[in-house]
């Protein structure tokens, strides 16, 4: 599975969070070895805790002398996935201004 693929194709936050917890339920344990114990994430029930994982593992992966492969796809993939998140959010805010009629768009700049 492409999993930066499947994190640019989900639609809601509820999808996000059910593909990252599928991404962490999808390798094996081999896998896990090589990721430092405290590094670790567990299965996310919020874009919260998605957030606060990405800037774990982005600090893991900056303060490691000699980060592994495994360590850094990990940081990638949260990366994406918190960028992600963010990008429903701003999506979601535009729909509701737009549905509220709070917001016109002219085109012009006006």
């Amino acid at each position: 599975m492409n999993w930066l693929k499947s994190l640019s194709e989900v639609t809601t936050p509820q999808a996000l969070l059910a593909l990252v917890n599928e991404y962490l339920l999808a390798h094996p344990e081999e896998y896990w070895s090589c990721i430092p114990r405290d590094a670790r994430p567990r299965l996310v029930a919020t874009i919260s805790e998605l957030h606060a994982w990405h800037h774990k593992l982005a600090a893991e992966v900056g303060a490691a002398t000699n980060p592994n492969i495994y360590m850094q796809d990990l940081c990638v993939f949260f990366v994406r996935a918190s960028a992600r998140a963010v990008e429903l959010e701003q999506s979601e805010q535009r729909g509701k201004l737009a549905n509220d009629g709070s917001f016109e768009a002219s085109g012009n700049g006006h």
